[in-house]
């Protein structure tokens, strides 16, 4: 059974060949460079979407909660969690505020300065294959040169930068229509920025969106704008308890999680459900001795829960605020679970302004 039929939430469900072609084209020092700042987000192309799974586990989301509830189980992915599937910290470190920028603004951000704008631009979009010809290619410069406004050494410089937007757009923030938002060239600008970089953490921006997501999914969109492969990797770990997997060689070799998890998945012993009304069962038959409920490689020593003014944070997305309420899923922390004292906290639901991602000629 093919986990693609009959899908009726749209995600991504494949890696376009353009992104991993321009990745190859990197030297091992640039690629280096990036894994730096992005961490394990670069092994989102090496994972074989679920789209089964996802769809599945949009049935048993509290979109007032946030969080998922299987049964008697209550679970949501946690800040801790998505640091350490990532590999990028979130404590001590700067949230990123992103901001709408112009078109021109955005363009500045890459080095270019377009006579003739595109229709697509106009709606805060850009296709891969715009920033393919221009910055994956070797001779992208002297092609296009009459829409840089950069030399060349700086064009050189700004090649990684602008990967990671077109992967941050395509894996991480997606857009229905493989459309990568110019939201995006803030955030790798604060990433690249030498005043910034290794200041900042994109990890709340990350789950505020894959929250946003779910519950959008939930009350009737058509595409999930965020991470489908983060959030398949997160309920896979958990479903795969300590005795399962402690003597693998393989989880105590490989650093990377993710590709941890993808190579786990090839063998028999760790098989799960496949199509969504199979994990629909499964997941609701889920019981505490079918839970990892705290990841064993991640370190819990220090947490961030809450506030002094309150038992919950706010956390920054892309489009939109979310609260984060830990205090819920103490367990998955390595605490112990007490019924917490939930505050209401709808009042820190907020949309940003957005403008609708038309198709429009390019």
């Amino acid at each position: 059974m093919d986990p693609l039929t009959n899908a009726r939430v749209s995600m991504v469900v494949k890696v376009p060949r353009r992104l991993v072609k321009w990745w190859n084209m990197f030297t091992l020092f640039e690629q280096y460079d990036l894994m730096g700042k992005l961490g394990t987000l670069i092994s989102l192309m090496d994972i074989t979407p679920r789209p089964d799974l996802v769809e599945a586990m949009l049935t048993f989301w509290d979109p007032q909660g946030m969080v998922f509830n299987f049964g008697d189980l209550e679970m949501t992915p946690t800040l801790d969690e998505i640091a350490g599937l990532t590999c990028l910290p979130y404590l001590d470190k700067d949230l990123i505020y992103t901001r709408a920028h112009s078109s021109t603004k955005f363009l500045k951000i890459i080095g270019m300065d377009l006579e003739t704008r595109m229709g697509c631009i106009d709606q805060s979009w850009v296709p891969l294959d715009f920033l393919f010809e221009r910055f994956a290619r070797p001779t992208g410069y002297e092609t296009f040169i009459d829409e840089f406004s950069i030399s060349y050494d700086s064009w050189k410089k700004r090649r990684p930068m602008v990967f990671a937007i077109a992967l941050l757009g395509l894996m991480v923030f997606p857009l229905e229509g493989v459309h990568i938002s110019m939201r995006l060239g803030s955030i790798d600008f604060e990433f690249f920025h030498d005043k910034h970089s290794g200041k900042v953490t994109v990890v709340p921006t990350i789950l505020a969106e894959i929250y946003r997501a779910l519950t959008r999914i939930r009350e009737g969109g058509r595409f999930f704008e965020g991470s489908n492969l983060l959030l398949q990797l997160w309920m896979i770990e958990h479903l795969h308890p300590a005795t399962m997997f402690k003597k693998d060689v393989i989880d105590r070799c490989l650093r990377d999680r993710m590709k941890c998890i993808e190579h786990r998945m090839t063998f028999d012993k760790f098989a799960l459900p496949l199509g969504v009304q199979d994990w629909v069962d499964y997941l609701g038959s889920l019981t505490e001795e079918k839970i990892l409920w705290s990841y064993l490689w991640i370190d819990l020593d220090v947490i961030l829960a809450g506030s002094r003014m309150q038992d919950f944070l706010v956390l920054i997305g892309l489009w939109c605020t979310r609260p984060y309420t830990p205090a819920r899923v103490m367990r998955q922390l390595g605490r112990r679970q007490k019924v917490p004292y939930i505050l209401d906290s709808r009042d820190f639901i907020k949309e940003f302004d957005t403008m609708l991602h038309m198709e429009v000629d390019i």
